[in-house]
């Protein structure tokens, strides 16, 4: 008959502790790993300050309306403008599509948070107003 030979031990000698309990061991910490570097989009982040006030308000209108609202200060970050033309990159950071953001800024434009020049066959300009 064929016997497998047992497994090697994780640990050894060293390892062991002496003033804990017989038969138990503490691990070696691993090494860090060597991953690749985080993403672009892992280092994106809003810049301020955000008026909390015109964010809660954006965020009781309802719907995406609030993650559209806190795209818009993304792009007031990227800008250092509170005048921007909006693109189809909004739709793809915040996940919703173009009727959606339409939607969600004409609610943000009836509330007296943003203004909208809306140029036939183009995307359309925003200009963030101030706390309401």
């Amino acid at each position: 008959m064929y016997y497998k030979p047992l497994p090697t031990p994780k640990f050894s000698i060293a390892d062991i502790d002496i003033d804990k309990e017989p038969g138990t061991y503490t691990e070696k910490p691993k090494p860090p790993s060597t991953s690749k570097p985080e993403s672009k989009a892992a280092r994106l982040f809003l810049k301020g300050p955000i008026p909390f006030t015109w964010l809660q308000k954006a965020n009781s209108l309802g719907g995406s309306t609030g993650i559209v609202a806190t795209g818009l200060w993304f792009y007031v970050g990227i800008n250092s403008s509170k005048h921007f033309k909006v693109d189809s990159k909004l739709d793809q950071f915040t996940g919703v599509t173009r009727q959606t953001r339409q939607h969600a800024l004409h609610k943000l434009e009836t509330a007296g948070l943003v203004k909208i020049r809306n140029p036939k066959g183009s995307y359309p300009y925003i200009e963030i107003l101030g706390a309401p």
